[in-house]
This record gives structure tokens, C-alpha cells and sequence, in this order.
């Protein structure tokens, strides 16, 4: 079982540009995502918890009690395919990847939740389902 909550304020405490989403795609992305666990059998459930407008939290997910940051911990996070970008064979020659001058797919800005790339998010929920199994 996954339960995840999505604690939130209505908008980001950031500007928009410092983040891969805003609070309202990212509220999709979650619900995109756990139409998909549960689709391949997994029960889950999703919370969205709002956080009072000038409050000193700040937006997060929590998997089964734990924040992702949590989860995440000591977890050496490594993407499928070529050593540098991750979207091609590697045999591109370019020495700064693929995107040119885009972040790199693995980094992100902690504070942000909402910036959180896809393929970390997908590695936390997976190590909450596993740990969450061995309990």
C-alpha cells in the first residue's frame, strides 16, 4: 500500500521559472502517476492537503509518512542508458549532453517540490513500495 500526500499551498513560494511545474501540474502529475501505479495493480491512495496561505511549511510529498527527501537519502540515483545524458547512445560527442544548455535530468532544487524531475519521483515511490513490502 502507498500513501502519498501532496501538502500544498494554493501556489508556488518561488517564482514559477525556478520550477519544472506549478502546484496545479503538479497536482496532475501526481494523479497521472497514481492512476498508472493502480493500473498495474498497486493500491494507492492520494491526499492533496492544502496549507494555510502565508504558513511557514512548505510544499511537499510524503510517501507512507516519510518525505521524499527522506526516501531519497543515501539513494544513488543513476538514469537508464549513456553516461551523459541519459536520451541517446552516448556516441553524440558532445560534451555537455544532449540539451544544450538545459539542467541536467537528475537535478532539481530540494526546496521546490513541484521541480522534483519525473525519474527521481518514480525512484522514491518505487523505494517506498519496496520498503513498504520488507515492513
Amino acid at each position: 500500500m502507498l500513501d502519498i500526500e501532496y501538502r500544498r499551498k494554493s501556489v508556488l513560494d518561488h517564482p514559477f521559472e525556478a520550477s519544472r511545474r506549478d502546484v496545479y501540474d503538479f497536482s496532475e502529475y501526481l494523479n497521472t502517476l497514481v492512476d498508472q501505479v493502480r493500473f498495474s495493480g498497486i493500491n494507492i491512495k492520494l491526499r492533496e492537503i492544502d496549507i494555510p496561505e502565508g504558513s511557514e511549511d512548505r510544499n511537499d510529498v510524503v510517501i507512507n509518512g516519510r518525505s521524499v527527501a527522506e526516501i531519497l537519502e543515501g539513494l544513488d540515483l543513476v538514469l537508464p542508458g549513456s553516461k551523459s545524458c541519459g536520451n541517446c547512445s552516448g556516441a553524440c560527442g558532445t560534451s555537455d549532453g544532449c540539451g544544450g544548455g538545459e539542467r541536467d535530468d537528475l537535478e532539481w532544487n530540494e526546496d521546490i517540490i513541484e521541480d522534483i524531475p519525473d525519474i527521481i519521483f518514480k525512484n522514491a515511490v518505487s523505494k517506498a513500495l519496496a520498503d513498504s513490502r520488507e515492513n
